[in-house]
């Protein structure tokens, strides 16, 4: 892999800014820190695959998510410290997750 880190500037999102994200990708939440997404995936190898390609983005963007993780289960935490709060690098962060996750998520027709 290639060391070509792209950091960006940091900006910190405003409350509208959080809500119009909120809104547009209703599987996160927002506790007034962070945003966070808790998913089922459909398997072990799945799982990690999701989280492999998570990995890989962070590393190029220099922007790393808190991940917990047990078996099929993820659960997600974005926060950028540097602006204390959510930044434009989470709202990037969320928007490449959520291309991740299709077709990943445990549903009842593939359990």
């Amino acid at each position: 892999m290639y060391n070509k880190v792209k950091r960006v500037a940091a900006i910190r999102l405003d409350s509208a800014e959080i809500s119009r994200l909120l809104g547009s990708y209703p599987s996160w939440n927002y506790d007034g820190s962070k945003l966070t997404r808790n998913l089922t995936l459909r398997d072990f190898e799945t799982t990690w695959s999701f989280l492999n390609q998570i990995a890989m983005r962070s590393h190029l963007w220099g922007h790393h998510p808190t991940i917990t993780t047990s078996y099929n289960k993820v659960s997600l935490q974005l926060t950028t410290h540097d602006v204390g709060g959510v930044s434009n690098i989470d709202r990037k962060m969320i928007e490449k997750i959520e291309s991740y996750c299709v077709g990943r998520e445990e549903t009842d027709g593939n359990k």
